[in-house]
């Protein structure tokens, strides 16, 4: 075994001066979610795409200090986007994107008019008015199933028992179905239709269930 294998893992709030590492991770992941899989289509193998997604995805949520990571001595093998309704994304009174974060795939066929799409569409709505949006969540293969993915819930369920808040996921993921049903306890509380995607509203009890020391319950 290597040393980094007897290392314990930790779960911090990232900042934006964990961007590199967090655009790496993320872009590791893009193709395991069915909505990124559509919006980058034929080019999900550009690596730089895949980056430059992952960027303007987490980079106004990280500024905002709304993404937990889980890292293993120093290496993070973990990450979960969050987005309370009431966070404020204009950090210093800065725009979290501008246009020119979208001037990398202005001339990419295909990826281009999905983005536009993806903006001007409805949005697929909350099951409450105050409750906390799971937008992302990436672990490494080699975490997967251990402490790393329980340890960034326990921190979102104490922010939403704290705040009496219940938090909800929309996922085109029939294993994240099953694992917030299952798992976690959450209640499917719609189905939609989103471009040709089947995607499920997972909720939380409000406040979430609490869990024992070991693990879900």
């Amino acid at each position: 075994m290597t040393d980094e294998q007897y290392e314990s893992i930790e779960t911090v709030t990232l900042t934006g001066d964990d961007l590199d590492p967090v655009i790496e991770l993320l872009a590791d992941g893009l193709d395991e979610i069915p909505l990124y899989s559509w919006l980058l289509g034929e080019h999900m193998a550009d690596r730089s795409l895949r980056k430059w997604l992952a960027e303007i995805l987490v980079r106004p949520l990280l500024n905002a200090k709304c993404v937990v990571g889980a890292r293993r001595g120093v290496r993070l093998v973990g990450l979960l986007v969050f987005q309370p309704h009431d966070a404020d994304l204009a950090v210093d009174g800065k725009p979290p994107l501008t246009p020119a974060d979208f001037a990398a795939v202005a001339t990419v066929p295909g990826v281009r008019e999905r983005i536009a799409e993806l903006l001007t569409s409805s949005k697929l709505a909350p099951p409450a008015d105050d409750a906390v949006n799971l937008r992302i969540g990436v672990v490494a293969q080699s975490e997967r199933g251990g402490r790393a993915t329980i340890g960034m819930m326990r921190e979102i369920e104490r922010f939403c028992t704290a705040a009496s808040r219940p938090y909800y996921a929309w996922t085109g993921s029939e294993t994240l179905r099953r694992y917030y049903t299952e798992v976690w306890g959450a209640n499917e509380f719609a189905v939609e239709d989103w471009n040709g995607i089947t995607m499920y509203g997972l909720v939380s009890d409000r406040p979430p269930r609490r869990r024992t020391e070991s693990g879900p319950a």
